[in-house]
C-alpha cells in the first residue's frame, strides 16, 4: 500500500519534471524572437548592454542543447524515476 503510493507520487513528480521542461522550451521561443528584434546600434553614453545578440543567441543555443540533454537523460532514466521516491 506504502509503496503503490509512493510509486504514484514518483510519477507525479517526474510528470511535473517533464511539464517544467516543456515550460521552459516554450518560454524559448519569445526569447529568441526578442534576440532576433536586438541591434548593433551603440547605446548612447552611459548606456550598457549586458551582451550583444550574437552572443545572446550562442546563449540560447547552449540552453536549449542542456535542455534537450536533460531531456534525453530524463528519458532513459524514465522507469527509476517513476519506481522510487524522489528526494524532497
Amino acid at each position: 500500500m506504502i509503496k503503490e503510493m509512493l510509486n504514484e507520487r514518483a510519477q507525479e513528480r517526474y510528470g511535473a519534471f517533464v511539464g517544467a521542461m516543456d515550460v521552459v522550451e516554450e518560454l524559448l521561443v519569445p526569447l529568441e524572437k526578442l534576440i532576433n528584434r536586438m541591434s548593433e546600434k551603440p547605446g548612447k553614453a552611459g548606456g550598457w548592454r549586458v551582451a550583444t545578440p550574437d552572443e545572446l543567441k550562442g546563449m540560447l543555443s547552449r540552453a536549449r542543447n542542456e535542455l534537450s540533454g536533460l531531456r534525453d537523460k530524463s528519458k532513459k532514466y524514465e522507469a527509476e524515476l517513476k519506481a522510487q521516491e524522489w528526494g524532497a
